[in-house]
Parts: structure tokens; C-alpha cells; sequence
């Protein structure tokens, strides 16, 4: 978000029990040296504009799957998925989807008051060649206007990113994006050091399409969710991040992505801790500083030895505190679905 002082914020339906701790690995640190052989002058295909968090209003912000009857909300968990070719497929929420509203829909809300003062922590980092920052990348689509926006994606398996479903699906230019290209480890828009990557499908929750109401993107935030599978192994050759179910316990987040106040196609890295009051059904708020640019950034945790696991992505802001997609059950299991 803008970078200025943030007051007492409202975050609608926080998580009062923790769900079951889930991982699908710790991640993979790929080769001690990863040489950038695919290194060449880069030239961007066209002029991008950094793709801003959603902006919304808190006070109408959506409760989500959780809020909706089991049904429904296996409904709205469904996968849509834009193929290279163009082609468009839906797929109803898997059995194990499903199987986790039935029971645990339709919980209370209930509100947390948090009052922070913000300050640019933000570092630059000017080698990425080491991991974890080599496999965090510019995500750059064109939109079906023709228009060019960039985002924050991570590879978290061997042919898998993720990112936030406003960066592939804009619903006041056409919806769908034409084309994007990933682009691992970039430190400035002149080179690729890792090479550019294209793209086999995209995938996001069927929720993220039907629930918006036309004018406030607080609506679909819930929802707010990529897993693009890239047309090449990228992870096998850099490495990725680990994933885990998230279970509202306190943990100290790191993210990095590249912000569109700072110089183009710079990569930057914040730290910031999330404690269990800022957790909400889907989404919890904190205090590391983003900018347009940074949606799509994923949000990891050390849990130590090695082990770093993604826990939720950054996609939203309102006027005084900036919101994540948490992993919860459904969520990591909609990743795993569409896992490669």
C-alpha cells in the first residue's frame, strides 16, 4: 500500500481455531550454483503499468467460501482454467474441497483492532542468483485490451507459480489476459538472467469470476488466487518455495516482489510479523510495505533448517492496512489440484 501511516483497522471474520497443519513439501533450494546461462538482453514487449493492489472498502469486504452455505461454497471453489490455445475449461471443487465445507461454513465474525505506524523497511536486492530470490519473478501480461501490466509470482514446484488472480484476470478490461511471461530472478528490465518463461494454463477459483458485483473488487478478494503452470520446468532448474495450509499461528513473513514506486523491474524484499489476531477466515492483514507491482507476491515463513513454506500471497489494500490470501485447508488443497 501507499506507504504512510496506518491506523486502527477492522478486519472482518478473524480465525479464532487454528486448522490442520498441511505441507506439500519445505521446498526445493534447486542447484548450490545456478549459472545464468539463459541470460540475454531483454526487451520488454510493450509498456507496462504496475498492476495495484485491489483497492477496497473494508467495511463491504466479502467473507468468502466461509461465509456461503457448504454448496455454495464448493460451488464458488470450482477451478476455471484459460488454456495457451485460448480455450477456456471449468472443473468442479475435488471431492476434498468439498468435503471441507460440509460443517464448517457459515462461522460467526468477528472483528480485530491493531494500530501500526508504517515505515519503508523495504531492501533492494541486487543479485538474485542465490535462493530463495532467484525464483521469485515479474509476472507480465498483456490484457485483452492490449494494455501491459506486471505483478509478483513465485515458483513453488518444478512447473508451478503463484500469484493473484487480478493479474491474470482483470474484470474491467475483458476479463482473461491474453499472454503473460514469467520471468525468475529479474533485477532490472534490461536482462533475463534466468530466461523468460511462457505459460500452459492458468487457473483460478470460479468464486474470483462470479462473485463480483461490478463495482467493488472487495467482493472476489476472498478468492483472489493463481496457480499458473509454466510450459517449461523452471523449478527443476532454480528451485522453489514450499507451501503449507496456514494455521493462523503467529509467524515472521517475508515477501519479495517488485513494487512500482521503485525503478522498473527492481526486485525488493520486506519482513514483517503477523500475529493471530490479524488472521481472518481467508485473509489476514499486515504491516510489510507494498506498492502496486508487489499483487501477487508471496508471503513465506523460515520455519528453520532450510525449510521456507508459503503461507499466503499479498493482494489487497484498503485505506490504512494491506490484506493476503491465506492457505487455508481449501485453498492449499485448490493448489494441489492444479499442482505440476
Amino acid at each position: 500500500m501507499h506507504l504512510r501511516a496506518m491506523t486502527t483497522a477492522l478486519l472482518v471474520g478473524v480465525a479464532l481455531a487454528a486448522t490442520p497443519v498441511l505441507a506439500q513439501t519445505a521446498g526445493n533450494a534447486g542447484p548450490a550454483e545456478v549459472p545464468a546461462t539463459r541470460d540475454a538482453p531483454f526487451t520488454l514487449p510493450g509498456k507496462a503499468s504496475a498492476a495495484a493492489p485491489l483497492q477496497i472498502d473494508s467495511s463491504t469486504l466479502s467473507r468468502g467460501p466461509m461465509a456461503l452455505d457448504p454448496d455454495a461454497a464448493a460451488v464458488s471453489m470450482g477451478t476455471e482454467t484459460l488454456n495457451k490455445d485460448g480455450s477456456v475449461e471449468s472443473k468442479e471443487a475435488s471431492d476434498a474441497v468439498r468435503a471441507f465445507f460440509q460443517g464448517t461454513a457459515g462461522s460467526e465474525t468477528a472483528t480485530a483492532d491493531r494500530v501500526v505506524t508504517g515505515t519503508d523497511d523495504r531492501v533492494q536486492i541486487t543479485d538474485a542468483s542465490g535462493y530463495p530470490e532467484r525464483i521469485v519473478g515479474w509476472l507480465f501480461s498483456q490484457a485483452q485490451d492490449d494494455s501491459w501490466s506486471t505483478c509478483s509470482a513465485t515458483l513453488i514446484g518444478p512447473y508451478t507459480v503463484v500469484t493473484a488472480a487480478h493479474c491474470v484476470f482483470v474484470h474491467d478490461k475483458g476479463g482473461w489476459i491474453k499472454d503473460t511471461v514469467f520471468l525468475p530472478g529479474l533485477t532490472d528490465p534490461e536482462s533475463a538472467p534466468f530466461g523468460s518463461f511462457t505459460w500452459e494454463n492458468i487457473n483460478i477459483l470460479k468464486g474470483y469470476i462470479e462473485n463480483y458485483d461490478g463495482t467493488n473488487y472487495g467482493s472476489v478478494v476472498p478468492w483472489d488466487l493463481a496457480v499458473i503452470t509454466l510450459a517449461e520446468d523452471a523449478g527443476n532448474q532454480l528451485g522453489w518455495l514450499g507451501f503449507r495450509a496456514d494455521d493462523a499461528s503467529k509467524w515472521a513473513a517475508t515477501a519479495i516482489g517488485y513494487p512500482g514506486d521503485k525503478p522498473e523491474g527492481t526486485m525488493w524484499k520486506v519482513n514483517c510479523d503477523i500475529a493471530p489476531e490479524q488472521f481472518g477466515d481467508q485473509l489476514f492483514f499486515h504491516t510489510c510495505d507494498t506498492f502496486a507491482g508487489s499483487s501477487g507476491s508471496s508471503m513465506f515463513e523460515d520455519a528453520g533448517g532450510g525449510d521456507l513454506y508459503v503461507r499466503g500471497i499479498n493482494v489487497a489494500e484498503d485505506d490504512k492496512v494491506n490484506y493476503g490470501v491465506r492457505f487455508i485447508e481449501p485453498y492449499y488443497q485448490f493448489i494441489i489440484d492444479n499442482y505440476k
